[in-house]
């Protein structure tokens, strides 16, 4: 590195883009948007070593390097910025990586292969997720402690592996991010949030159905491309449901209609 604003080698890199960004923007005044996103991003602020960078629709965190450290302040980092949209009812499609990065911050430069992978890791997902690029897990496993691997302590608390929908029907078998609910997952609080989190996607796929009728009313949008918008709009939405479900199984006690939202009574 040959000052602060430039960063050339192996990196981490959390690569994020909002999930029908159109519609968000469409359904929410400008400033509004811009005020979720401020909020959000100023609870991971926190973490020192992460830089951050986005562009309308897409955000970019990185290290300066592929530490150890670095990376516990880009899991936190990047964790709590999907889940803090996630309730803010923005959705998201993620990815963390590792590898060659090249940035001259100055400049506005951003190239190199880590932020291809992260980009086409995050862009081909068919749902609302956040995962662990193969790169990224190989590396985990690398990163030895006293007790395990970085990926024996990960997995238990905050990401499991699961067959991720990808674009064309291709399924990955990756490691997601799982919103980091209590580990306990019969305590009351843990089942308030598993409720919360089920409302917040629902909520945020009424609002894609609702701004897409709209769409299909003012442009006249008959036939096979009206059914195809729709049925984009709810396989997506589904497949985060199916897996919301699958990491919480206490929610199917209470999830009567998946279109439906929840209450948790104690």
């Amino acid at each position: 590195m040959n000052n602060s604003n430039i960063i050339n080698g192996d990196c981490w890199i959390a690569y994020f883009d909002i999930l029908g960004f159109r519609n968000v923007v469409e359904n929410l005044d400008a400033n509004g948007v811009l005020d979720s996103y401020k909020e959000v991003l100023k609870d991971i602020r926190q973490y020192s070593d992460v830089r951050l960078k986005f562009f309308s629709d897409s955000f970019i965190f990185y290290t300066e390097n592929d530490s150890e450290v670095s990376f516990g302040h880009m899991i936190s980092a990047s964790t709590t910025f999907f889940r803090g949209m996630f309730e803010k009812n923005i959705p998201l499609r993620g990815c963390l990586t590792v590898g060659q990065f090249y940035v001259d911050e100055k400049e506005g430069v951003f190239f190199g292969r880590a932020l291809i992978e992260g980009y086409d890791w995050a862009e081909g997902q068919n749902w609302i997720g956040f995962v662990l690029s193969e790169e990224a897990e190989n590396k985990l496993g690398s990163f030895q402690t006293n007790y395990g691997t970085f990926l024996d302590i990960l997995i238990p608390y905050n990401f499991l592996k699961y067959e991720v929908p990808y674009k064309k029907g291709i399924k990955r078998n990756l490691l997601v991010y799982n919103l980091n609910i209590n580990s306990d997952i019969n305590a009351p609080e843990a089942k308030r949030e598993e409720c919360r989190l089920w409302n917040d996607l629902i909520s945020m796929e009424g609002t894609a159905k609702t701004h897409l009728d709209e769409k299909i009313r003012k442009k006249g949008i008959t036939g096979l491309k009206k059914c195809m918008e729709y049925r984009n709009i709810i396989v997506k939405y589904k497949n985060t449901k199916d897996f919301l479900l699958c990491v919480y199984p206490t929610l199917k006690e209470r999830v009567r209609n998946k279109n439906h939202q929840v209450y948790y009574e104690s």
